[in-house]
């Protein structure tokens, strides 16, 4: 054997030992895929996926349960203020109709025009959901009337006085089950009348 022959064979015999040891180093990496887990540890893993699944559920339904909870209330807002917007463009509406309403029934008081007052009062009946309207003088006595079947009736038996002695333009919404508006009649130092307008109940 040549000196060649044994110095290759001599490397060869190193190489393998090497690669021998390195065997023995990672044996144990090899065994993991086929060694069995006793029962308790796959229970306590099953259970642990579990918890970390039904936390995750919980979680998230919270999560979503508090966004319809806080879109419903945005939502609940949103309306009462669109409502309350429109009630107050609506006071607003009547409130400049209450004026120029009294305008035009004081300068037909002060004149005595009552059959006159009669026709204003009988137009602003046809309009929309309005039911009645009645002209009632300071002192309680009605004057005019578009329901003809109250016209031997009292001022004071259809409204509270507490109603006939509004000083402004008002509007409320359930008098009898009825919303009115109410326009105070002035004359040059006092109150002169009352124009009281009932509207008919919306349908629900």
């Amino acid at each position: 054997m040549t000196a060649s022959n044994k110095q290759n064979q001599s490397q060869q015999s190193q190489v393998d030992n090497f690669f021998s040891l390195l065997s023995a180093k990672f044996e144990w990496l090899a065994k993991v895929p086929t060694r069995q887990f006793p029962g308790k540890y796959v229970v306590v893993l099953v259970g642990i996926i579990v918890v970390i699944f039904a936390w995750k559920f919980i979680a998230v339904s919270k999560v979503e349960a508090d966004m319809v909870k806080k879109l419903e209330q945005e939502r609940v807002l949103i309306t009462q203020q669109a409502r309350e917007y429109a009630d107050k463009q609506y006071i607003k509406e009547e409130e400049r109709f209450g004026q120029i309403l009294s305008w035009a029934v004081r300068g037909e008081l002060i004149r005595n025009n009552i059959d006159q007052i009669d026709q204003y009062l009988n137009e602003i009946v046809k309009m929309k959901d309005t039911e009645r309207v009645v002209l009632i003088d300071d002192d309680g006595k009605l004057l005019v009337s578009t329901d003809k079947r109250l016209e031997e009736s009292n001022g004071t038996e259809l409204f509270p006085r507490e109603i006939l002695s509004l000083q402004k333009i008002t509007v409320k919404s359930d008098v009898d089950g009825k919303k009115i508006l109410v326009v105070p009649v002035m004359g040059l130092n006092k109150k002169i009348a009352t124009v009281i307008v009932s509207y008919k109940q919306q349908k629900l």
